[in-house]
């Protein structure tokens, strides 16, 4: 389900499971919806919004099913380890423990795999559903770019896309690349937007840079894919940490802060915003940045554009914070979620982040953790004194 039709399929699918008598559980709200979505609670739990314990599969059952899912084919993401039926309808499927998290296979117990797709049928478990699915076309122009970029490492896996370590089988020697994959109807927006939405927005800002001489402080854009339900880009692999890992290791420095404050101020000159602006989307070149010296001629560029644009023109909602007050100006906006990225208590919040609101006056009030903090700090009082009051 997604944000748009998430109560209408509940009314639709709720009454057929329960004169079936079969058990079922569904997300409890829209904000719960939206983080699942997202990936806020694990890459293999995106889509899983209505699940259904199906103890033996009937072809009158998931015909009506089927049916009364008709009108939502391809309006709904994909399910990343699960099995689709097909037909772009919004039904997959995996077999699995219905209570606890292993099962019985051939006399031993195994661990119930639930962020494997190749476990989705495990090995043993006869597939009783494979007759009710409808294979799916796979699109040659789709098939003949992953042929050329194989990925061989996830680096990041969202909702709305996936990042990826890949290399160029077509380069005469190693040539390691970054591919990122927008997903379609991923982490779909209140407008409608989706994840191949926010790709393509991407490529545009990467087209922007260039054209206003800013190129050189993001990796280059190297090639493209745009197709029905399918939008990638290849990327430059900038082989460095970004500031978030420098911060969660004690390694972030003033320097380095003072950098990124250096390039944002720099695109908002030309009259970009970064949108998104915080720690992990800073990397820094590590064939410049050499140990922990003064580093002049080390190189930190930025990533991740999906919330970037032209000044004065509309923005996404895509924001890793929630701050208060959140200055209108985006050029202020960039700069006020740089520092609060730094100042955040990552140690505090967990692995899920539940809690990303900030209130920007509130952080003043804390003690510095170490040199970086005191100068997110400071930068972070002037900031306030620039920005104006709402009305």
């Amino acid at each position: 389900m997604t944000l748009l039709n998430a109560r209408e399929m509940l009314h639709k699918v709720a009454p057929l499971l329960l004169d079936a008598g079969h058990h079922f559980k569904y997300v409890k709200d829209l904000a719960t919806l939206q983080q699942l979505n997202a990936g806020v609670h694990g890459y293999s739990q995106i889509g899983k919004c209505l699940v259904v314990y199906l103890p033996d599969p009937q072809a009158s059952f998931l015909g009506v099913l089927k049916k009364a899912l008709g009108q939502y084919r391809d309006q709904c993401p994909a399910v990343p380890c699960s099995r689709p039926f097909g037909g772009r309808l919004p039904l997959f499927y995996r077999f699995g423990a219905y209570v606890g998290s292993t099962l019985v296979l051939g006399g031993r117990e195994v661990v119930d795999d639930r962020s494997s797709l190749a476990r989705a049928v495990p090995e043993g478990v006869t597939d009783a559903l494979a007759g009710f699915t409808e294979p799916e076309a796979e699109d040659p122009d789709v098939r003949r770019f992953l042929r050329r970029y194989p990925a061989f490492r996830a680096l990041a896996q969202q909702g709305k896309c996936g990042v990826f370590h890949a290399m160029d089988a077509t380069a005469a020697t190693l040539q390691q690349v970054v591919l990122k994959a927008g997903y379609h109807r991923g982490q779909v927006q209140p407008d409608g937007t989706d994840g191949c939405d926010l790709l393509r927005r991407e490529i545009a800002c990467y087209r922007l840079l260039a054209e206003r001489g800013l190129d050189r402080m993001a990796p280059a854009l190297l090639d493209t894919l745009d197709v029905p339900r399918k939008v990638a880009l290849v990327l430059e692999y900038v082989d460095g940490p970004n500031f978030l890992h420098h911060k969660l290791n004690g390694r972030l420095r003033p320097r380095h802060l003072e950098q990124a404050w250096l390039l944002l101020e720099r695109f908002h000159a030309e009259g970009v915003y970064l949108g998104d602006a915080k720690l992990a989307n800073f990397l820094v070149d590590v064939r410049a940045d050499e140990g922990e010296g003064e580093g002049e001629d080390e190189r930190v560029r930025v990533v991740d554009l999906e919330g970037a644009g032209t000044i004065g023109d509309h923005a996404p909602p895509i924001r890793t914070f929630f701050i208060s007050p959140e200055p209108e100006d985006p050029r202020h906006s960039d700069l006020a979620h740089f520092l609060v990225s730094v100042l955040y208590p990552y140690d505090q919040a967990g692995k899920s982040w539940a809690n990303r609101r900030v209130d920007l006056h509130a952080c003043l009030e804390r003690e510095p953790a170490d040199d970086a903090e005191a100068w997110a700090l400071e930068r972070l009082r002037v900031l306030l004194d620039e920005v104006p009051p709402p009305p």
